[in-house]
């Protein structure tokens, strides 16, 4: 799992200083390792308190930027609470769920496959321990 936190991305000023966008990911950064795919599905969803996304895996890198609420995010074995403000990179085959606490969590979602036609777009599995504790 990448997490990452707007708070800890310092800001670039662009297109004549007119926008001060703050780069999750550097220009190209997964290029390579997206090199071959397409835009699966921008999305934005929620969970409600004390509920899970059905863990799962799939040929993509899913990205998943809090938008509120707060939750627990899953990847692989990585555990990590997360919150407004974080973007959480899930690379592709890596089961993942997220779990939303109290206040549930919302996010926007987005994937970018290698799925090819007729192949199934996610493969159900599970996970010890989860949800965690609430």
């Amino acid at each position: 799992m990448q997490y990452v936190s707007t708070a800890d991305v310092p800001a670039v000023l662009e297109h004549d200083d007119t926008v001060a966008s703050h780069f999750m990911f550097p220009f190209n950064a997964l290029r390579e390792q997206t090199e071959g795919s397409y835009l699966q599905f921008v999305n934005e969803f929620l969970v409600d308190a004390g509920k899970f996304i059905e863990p799962h895996f799939h040929n993509s890198h899913e990205f998943y930027y809090v938008l509120s609420g707060r939750g627990t995010m899953r990847v692989g074995d990585e555990v990590s609470e997360v919150s407004p403000g974080d973007l959480i990179h899930t690379p592709p085959n890596v089961p993942h769920s997220i779990y939303a606490h109290r206040s549930g969590v919302r996010c926007l979602a987005f994937a970018v496959a290698f799925i090819k036609e007729g192949e199934p777009t996610h493969t159900p599995t599970t996970f010890d321990n989860w949800p965690p504790a609430a």
